[in-house]
Protein backbone atom coordinates (compact mmCIF):
# COMPACT_ATOMS: atom_id res chain seq x y z
CA UNK A 1 0.00 0.00 0.00
CA UNK A 2 1.35 3.33 -0.87
CA UNK A 3 2.27 5.55 2.41
CA UNK A 4 -1.00 7.44 1.85
CA UNK A 5 -3.03 4.71 2.77
CA UNK A 6 -0.99 3.44 5.31
CA UNK A 7 -1.35 7.21 7.26
CA UNK A 8 -5.53 6.67 6.58
CA UNK A 9 -5.35 3.07 8.13
CA UNK A 10 -2.94 4.35 11.08
CA UNK A 11 -5.07 7.74 11.59
CA UNK A 12 -8.49 5.47 11.46
CA UNK A 13 -7.07 2.77 13.90
CA UNK A 14 -6.64 5.40 15.93
CA UNK A 15 -9.73 6.60 15.82
CA UNK A 16 -11.06 3.23 16.39
CA UNK A 17 -9.16 3.16 19.20
CA UNK A 18 -10.48 6.20 21.34
CA UNK A 19 -14.38 5.50 20.12
CA UNK A 20 -13.33 2.08 21.63
CA UNK A 21 -14.04 -0.07 18.37
CA UNK A 22 -11.22 -1.98 17.44
CA UNK A 23 -12.31 -4.99 15.48
CA UNK A 24 -14.76 -2.92 13.88
CA UNK A 25 -12.78 -0.85 11.74
CA UNK A 26 -11.00 -4.36 9.99
CA UNK A 27 -14.81 -5.15 8.64
CA UNK A 28 -14.53 -5.07 5.08
CA UNK A 29 -17.31 -2.32 5.12
CA UNK A 30 -14.32 0.00 6.33
CA UNK A 31 -12.45 -0.36 2.96
CA UNK A 32 -15.17 1.87 1.49
CA UNK A 33 -14.48 4.04 4.60
CA UNK A 34 -11.11 4.83 3.51
CA UNK A 35 -11.86 5.12 -0.01
CA UNK A 36 -14.29 7.53 0.87
CA UNK A 37 -11.46 9.25 3.12
CA UNK A 38 -9.33 9.52 0.55
CA UNK A 39 -11.87 11.41 -2.09
CA UNK A 40 -13.33 13.54 0.89
CA UNK A 41 -9.11 14.92 1.13
CA UNK A 42 -9.64 16.61 -2.21
CA UNK A 43 -13.17 17.88 -1.53
CA UNK A 44 -11.54 19.55 1.72
CA UNK A 45 -9.18 20.70 -0.35
CA UNK A 46 -11.49 22.50 -2.74
CA UNK A 47 -13.62 23.95 -0.01
CA UNK A 48 -10.50 25.59 1.11
CA UNK A 49 -9.16 27.00 -1.67
CA UNK A 50 -12.70 28.54 -2.99
CA UNK A 51 -13.23 29.71 0.52
CA UNK A 52 -10.10 31.40 0.75
CA UNK A 53 -10.95 32.78 -1.77
CA UNK A 54 -14.13 33.73 -1.40
CA UNK A 55 -13.13 35.09 2.57
CA UNK A 56 -10.33 37.37 0.75
CA UNK A 57 -12.80 39.23 -1.35
CA UNK A 58 -14.72 39.91 1.62
CA UNK A 59 -11.75 41.04 3.72
CA UNK A 60 -11.01 43.51 0.78
CA UNK A 61 -14.58 44.62 0.40
CA UNK A 62 -14.64 45.26 4.47
CA UNK A 63 -11.72 46.67 4.91
CA UNK A 64 -12.05 49.33 2.03
CA UNK A 65 -15.78 50.03 3.35
CA UNK A 66 -14.21 50.61 6.84
CA UNK A 67 -10.98 52.68 5.72
CA UNK A 68 -13.62 54.87 3.28
CA UNK A 69 -15.72 55.33 6.83
CA UNK A 70 -14.11 58.68 8.38
CA UNK A 71 -15.84 57.71 12.10
CA UNK A 72 -14.30 54.28 12.59
CA UNK A 73 -16.64 53.02 14.71
CA UNK A 74 -15.33 50.34 16.18
CA UNK A 75 -17.43 47.16 15.82
CA UNK A 76 -16.22 47.50 12.30
CA UNK A 77 -12.94 45.77 13.59
CA UNK A 78 -15.20 43.24 15.05
CA UNK A 79 -16.59 42.07 12.02
CA UNK A 80 -13.23 42.48 10.39
CA UNK A 81 -12.00 40.33 12.73
CA UNK A 82 -14.68 37.34 12.18
CA UNK A 83 -13.86 37.91 8.79
CA UNK A 84 -10.16 37.38 8.94
CA UNK A 85 -10.59 34.24 11.30
CA UNK A 86 -12.42 32.62 8.61
CA UNK A 87 -9.97 33.55 5.81
CA UNK A 88 -7.17 31.87 7.82
CA UNK A 89 -9.28 28.83 8.79
CA UNK A 90 -9.61 28.05 5.30
CA UNK A 91 -5.63 28.67 4.39
CA UNK A 92 -4.55 26.90 7.07
CA UNK A 93 -6.91 23.65 5.67
CA UNK A 94 -5.29 23.91 2.56
CA UNK A 95 -1.88 23.61 4.28
CA UNK A 96 -2.74 20.73 6.33
CA UNK A 97 -4.89 18.87 3.53
CA UNK A 98 -1.87 19.12 1.33
CA UNK A 99 0.40 18.14 3.25
CA UNK A 100 -1.57 15.20 4.34
CA UNK A 101 -1.96 14.47 0.86
CA UNK A 102 1.29 14.11 0.24
CA UNK A 103 2.02 12.35 3.35
CA UNK A 104 5.67 12.86 3.85
CA UNK A 105 7.70 10.54 6.24
CA UNK A 106 8.11 12.45 9.61
CA UNK A 107 11.56 12.61 11.49
CA UNK A 108 12.61 14.66 14.38
CA UNK A 109 11.47 18.02 15.76
CA UNK A 110 10.44 18.92 12.28
CA UNK A 111 7.86 15.98 12.00
CA UNK A 112 6.64 16.21 15.45
CA UNK A 113 5.63 19.84 14.63
CA UNK A 114 3.88 18.62 11.27
CA UNK A 115 2.22 16.01 13.27
CA UNK A 116 0.86 18.03 15.99
CA UNK A 117 -0.23 21.15 14.19
CA UNK A 118 -0.78 19.91 10.80
CA UNK A 119 -1.38 16.37 9.87
CA UNK A 120 -4.11 16.83 12.84
CA UNK A 121 -5.44 19.63 11.71
CA UNK A 122 -4.78 21.69 14.97
CA UNK A 123 -4.12 24.76 12.95
CA UNK A 124 -7.31 24.94 11.25
CA UNK A 125 -9.07 24.18 14.30
CA UNK A 126 -7.42 26.79 16.14
CA UNK A 127 -8.60 29.64 13.50
CA UNK A 128 -12.12 27.38 13.75
CA UNK A 129 -12.89 27.84 17.37
CA UNK A 130 -11.64 31.66 17.57
CA UNK A 131 -14.51 32.15 14.84
CA UNK A 132 -16.92 30.25 17.34
CA UNK A 133 -15.75 32.87 19.93
CA UNK A 134 -15.72 35.78 17.71
CA UNK A 135 -18.84 35.20 16.39
CA UNK A 136 -20.66 34.98 20.00
CA UNK A 137 -18.63 38.09 20.90
CA UNK A 138 -20.27 40.04 17.88
CA UNK A 139 -23.88 37.95 19.29
CA UNK A 140 -23.43 39.62 22.78
CA UNK A 141 -22.41 43.28 21.04
CA UNK A 142 -25.80 43.43 18.66
CA UNK A 143 -27.69 42.07 22.12
CA UNK A 144 -26.15 44.98 24.62
CA UNK A 145 -26.52 47.35 21.71
CA UNK A 146 -30.02 46.53 20.74
CA UNK A 147 -31.79 45.22 24.38
CA UNK A 148 -29.55 47.60 26.50
CA UNK A 149 -29.17 50.68 24.22
CA UNK A 150 -27.95 53.39 27.05
CA UNK A 151 -26.41 50.72 29.03
CA UNK A 152 -23.58 50.20 26.08
CA UNK A 153 -23.52 53.54 25.48
CA UNK A 154 -22.11 54.74 28.20
CA UNK A 155 -20.30 51.02 29.64
CA UNK A 156 -19.57 49.19 25.81
CA UNK A 157 -16.21 50.85 25.40
CA UNK A 158 -13.61 50.66 22.04
CA UNK A 159 -11.18 48.48 24.33
CA UNK A 160 -13.70 45.89 25.10
CA UNK A 161 -14.19 45.20 21.58
CA UNK A 162 -10.04 44.93 20.80
CA UNK A 163 -9.86 42.69 23.87
CA UNK A 164 -12.12 40.27 22.76
CA UNK A 165 -10.62 40.41 19.44
CA UNK A 166 -7.49 39.17 20.73
CA UNK A 167 -9.47 36.82 22.94
CA UNK A 168 -10.53 35.00 20.12
CA UNK A 169 -7.14 34.62 18.19
CA UNK A 170 -5.78 33.38 22.00
CA UNK A 171 -8.39 31.20 23.18
CA UNK A 172 -8.81 29.77 19.85
CA UNK A 173 -5.02 28.80 19.75
CA UNK A 174 -5.21 27.73 23.50
CA UNK A 175 -8.00 25.44 23.08
CA UNK A 176 -6.55 23.24 20.81
CA UNK A 177 -2.70 23.54 20.51
CA UNK A 178 -1.43 22.17 24.23
CA UNK A 179 -3.90 18.88 24.00
CA UNK A 180 -2.55 18.35 20.42
CA UNK A 181 1.44 18.72 21.36
CA UNK A 182 0.01 16.02 24.15
CA UNK A 183 -1.91 13.50 22.24
CA UNK A 184 0.31 13.75 18.97
CA UNK A 185 3.35 11.43 18.57
CA UNK A 186 5.16 10.00 15.20
CA UNK A 187 5.36 6.23 15.14
CA UNK A 188 7.17 4.43 11.91
CA UNK A 189 7.34 7.98 10.17
CA UNK A 190 3.67 8.81 10.75
CA UNK A 191 1.42 10.73 12.74
CA UNK A 192 -0.76 9.23 15.48
CA UNK A 193 -3.01 11.12 18.00
CA UNK A 194 -4.70 9.72 20.26
CA UNK A 195 -4.47 10.24 24.56
CA UNK A 196 -3.25 6.94 26.55
CA UNK A 197 -6.72 7.28 28.83
CA UNK A 198 -9.98 6.82 26.49
CA UNK A 199 -11.81 8.52 29.70
CA UNK A 200 -9.24 11.95 28.79
CA UNK A 201 -10.17 12.18 25.26
CA UNK A 202 -13.98 11.44 26.09
CA UNK A 203 -13.71 14.41 28.67
CA UNK A 204 -11.56 16.73 25.92
CA UNK A 205 -14.10 16.18 23.47
CA UNK A 206 -17.04 16.50 25.92
CA UNK A 207 -15.85 19.97 26.57
CA UNK A 208 -15.33 21.18 22.78
CA UNK A 209 -18.86 20.30 22.95
CA UNK A 210 -19.62 22.02 25.30
CA UNK A 211 -17.91 25.13 25.08
CA UNK A 212 -18.14 25.44 21.60
CA UNK A 213 -21.24 24.43 20.62
CA UNK A 214 -23.87 24.08 22.78
CA UNK A 215 -22.81 27.20 24.92
CA UNK A 216 -23.08 29.63 21.82
CA UNK A 217 -26.18 27.75 20.97
CA UNK A 218 -28.10 28.99 23.56
CA UNK A 219 -26.94 32.63 23.53
CA UNK A 220 -27.86 32.98 19.23
CA UNK A 221 -31.60 31.52 20.58
CA UNK A 222 -31.69 33.96 23.82
CA UNK A 223 -30.17 36.69 22.47
CA UNK A 224 -31.63 36.85 18.65
CA UNK A 225 -34.75 35.69 20.51
CA UNK A 226 -34.83 39.13 22.91
CA UNK A 227 -33.25 41.05 20.14
CA UNK A 228 -36.68 40.28 17.58
CA UNK A 229 -38.90 40.91 20.06
CA UNK A 230 -37.31 44.39 21.34
CA UNK A 231 -37.28 45.45 17.64
CA UNK A 232 -40.59 44.39 16.54
CA UNK A 233 -41.53 46.15 19.55
CA UNK A 234 -40.00 49.40 18.43
CA UNK A 235 -40.53 49.21 14.81
CA UNK A 236 -44.88 48.95 15.97
CA UNK A 237 -44.46 51.42 18.51
CA UNK A 238 -42.87 53.77 15.54
CA UNK A 239 -45.24 52.86 13.05
CA UNK A 240 -48.20 53.74 15.83
CA UNK A 241 -46.75 57.56 16.24
CA UNK A 242 -46.63 58.03 12.23
CA UNK A 243 -50.21 56.14 11.69
CA UNK A 244 -51.70 58.62 15.02
CA UNK A 245 -50.17 61.84 13.36
CA UNK A 246 -48.68 62.98 16.68
CA UNK A 247 -45.54 63.17 15.22
CA UNK A 248 -44.15 63.20 11.92
CA UNK A 249 -41.20 59.56 11.71
CA UNK A 250 -38.21 61.17 11.34
CA UNK A 251 -36.67 59.68 8.20
CA UNK A 252 -33.34 59.18 9.48
CA UNK A 253 -34.81 57.00 12.66
CA UNK A 254 -36.86 55.03 9.98
CA UNK A 255 -33.99 54.19 7.88
CA UNK A 256 -32.00 53.04 11.31
CA UNK A 257 -34.51 50.75 12.05
CA UNK A 258 -34.63 49.44 9.20
CA UNK A 259 -30.86 48.88 8.54
CA UNK A 260 -30.49 47.01 12.41
CA UNK A 261 -33.50 44.90 11.26
CA UNK A 262 -31.64 43.81 8.46
CA UNK A 263 -28.25 43.27 10.40
CA UNK A 264 -30.39 40.95 12.63
CA UNK A 265 -31.45 38.84 9.74
CA UNK A 266 -27.90 38.86 8.49
CA UNK A 267 -26.60 37.76 12.10
CA UNK A 268 -29.60 35.04 12.73
CA UNK A 269 -28.91 33.63 9.17
CA UNK A 270 -24.95 33.61 9.87
CA UNK A 271 -26.00 31.73 13.02
CA UNK A 272 -28.54 28.97 11.94
CA UNK A 273 -25.91 28.21 9.15
CA UNK A 274 -23.53 27.69 12.10
CA UNK A 275 -25.57 25.33 13.85
CA UNK A 276 -26.91 23.69 10.54
CA UNK A 277 -23.18 22.89 9.61
CA UNK A 278 -21.83 21.72 13.61
CA UNK A 279 -25.02 19.57 14.39
CA UNK A 280 -23.91 16.60 12.32
CA UNK A 281 -20.55 15.88 13.51
CA UNK A 282 -21.53 16.84 17.35
CA UNK A 283 -24.68 14.64 17.33
CA UNK A 284 -22.17 12.18 16.05
CA UNK A 285 -20.00 12.55 18.50
CA UNK A 286 -22.85 12.16 21.49
CA UNK A 287 -24.25 8.94 19.68
CA UNK A 288 -20.43 7.15 19.34
CA UNK A 289 -19.52 8.10 23.40
CA UNK A 290 -22.30 6.38 24.30
CA UNK A 291 -23.76 3.57 21.51
CA UNK A 292 -19.82 2.07 20.61
CA UNK A 293 -21.22 -1.18 19.66
CA UNK A 294 -22.75 0.69 16.30
CA UNK A 295 -19.91 0.80 14.35
CA UNK A 296 -21.71 1.78 11.26
CA UNK A 297 -22.43 5.21 12.85
CA UNK A 298 -18.20 5.83 12.57
CA UNK A 299 -18.63 5.83 9.00
CA UNK A 300 -20.82 9.02 8.74
CA UNK A 301 -17.95 10.74 10.47
CA UNK A 302 -16.70 12.23 7.13
CA UNK A 303 -19.54 13.61 5.70
CA UNK A 304 -20.39 15.61 9.05
CA UNK A 305 -16.49 16.88 8.97
CA UNK A 306 -17.18 18.36 5.72
CA UNK A 307 -20.06 20.09 6.71
CA UNK A 308 -18.23 21.83 9.73
CA UNK A 309 -15.36 23.02 6.91
CA UNK A 310 -18.15 24.07 4.56
CA UNK A 311 -18.91 26.75 6.73
CA UNK A 312 -16.11 28.85 6.69
CA UNK A 313 -16.88 28.54 3.12
CA UNK A 314 -20.72 29.32 3.16
CA UNK A 315 -20.18 32.59 5.58
CA UNK A 316 -18.85 35.31 2.40
CA UNK A 317 -21.67 34.35 0.34
CA UNK A 318 -23.91 35.18 3.27
CA UNK A 319 -22.16 38.62 3.14
CA UNK A 320 -22.13 39.35 -0.34
CA UNK A 321 -25.81 38.02 -0.31
CA UNK A 322 -27.28 40.64 2.76
CA UNK A 323 -24.83 43.32 3.83
CA UNK A 324 -24.94 46.47 1.56
CA UNK A 325 -21.86 47.61 1.88
CA UNK A 326 -20.24 44.60 1.20
CA UNK A 327 -22.52 44.47 -1.84
CA UNK A 328 -21.58 47.86 -2.99
CA UNK A 329 -18.04 47.47 -2.68
CA UNK A 330 -18.00 43.93 -4.48
CA UNK A 331 -19.77 46.00 -7.20
CA UNK A 332 -17.07 48.55 -7.49
CA UNK A 333 -14.45 45.52 -7.77
CA UNK A 334 -16.09 43.45 -10.00
CA UNK A 335 -18.32 45.87 -12.15
CA UNK A 336 -16.17 48.61 -12.05
CA UNK A 337 -18.67 50.91 -11.59
CA UNK A 338 -17.69 54.51 -9.83
CA UNK A 339 -18.35 55.09 -6.61
CA UNK A 340 -20.78 57.57 -7.42
CA UNK A 341 -22.96 54.83 -10.01
CA UNK A 342 -23.05 52.37 -6.74
CA UNK A 343 -26.04 52.48 -4.28
CA UNK A 344 -25.65 53.32 -0.83
CA UNK A 345 -22.12 54.24 -1.47
CA UNK A 346 -20.73 55.76 1.80
CA UNK A 347 -20.14 59.39 1.71
CA UNK A 348 -23.35 60.85 -0.05
CA UNK A 349 -25.08 61.51 3.38
CA UNK A 350 -25.44 60.41 7.11
CA UNK A 351 -28.18 57.94 6.84
CA UNK A 352 -26.08 55.93 3.51
CA UNK A 353 -22.90 56.01 5.29
CA UNK A 354 -25.28 54.25 8.24
CA UNK A 355 -26.46 51.73 5.80
CA UNK A 356 -23.10 50.11 4.54
CA UNK A 357 -21.73 49.89 7.85
CA UNK A 358 -20.88 47.09 9.16
CA UNK A 359 -19.43 43.03 8.43
CA UNK A 360 -20.62 39.62 8.63
CA UNK A 361 -23.67 40.81 10.71
CA UNK A 362 -23.43 44.38 9.10
CA UNK A 363 -23.56 46.15 12.54
CA UNK A 364 -24.54 49.72 12.42
CA UNK A 365 -23.91 52.51 15.38
CA UNK A 366 -26.16 55.48 16.22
Amino acid sequence: MTDENSTTIQSTNNTAKVAGLPDAFFHPAWQLALTVESYFKYAVLAIGIFGTAANALVLYALVAHHVRDAKKRAINLLIINQNLLDLSSCLLLVISVSIQINSPYLTGAVGYFLCAMFLSDTATYCALYGSIINLVALTLERYLKVVHPFWSKKHLKRWMIQTAMGFAWIAGIAANAPPAFIASRVEYGTCVSYFESQESDWILGSCYLVIFFFVPLILFVYCYGRIVVVMRRQMRVMAGHNVEGSAQMNASQAQNKRIKWNIIKTMIIVSVVFVACWLPNNILFLVLSFSVQNSSLVVGYYPTVFLAYLNICVNPFIYALKHEGVKSQLARLLVCRRPNDVEDEPGNNGTRTGRTQGGRTGVTHR
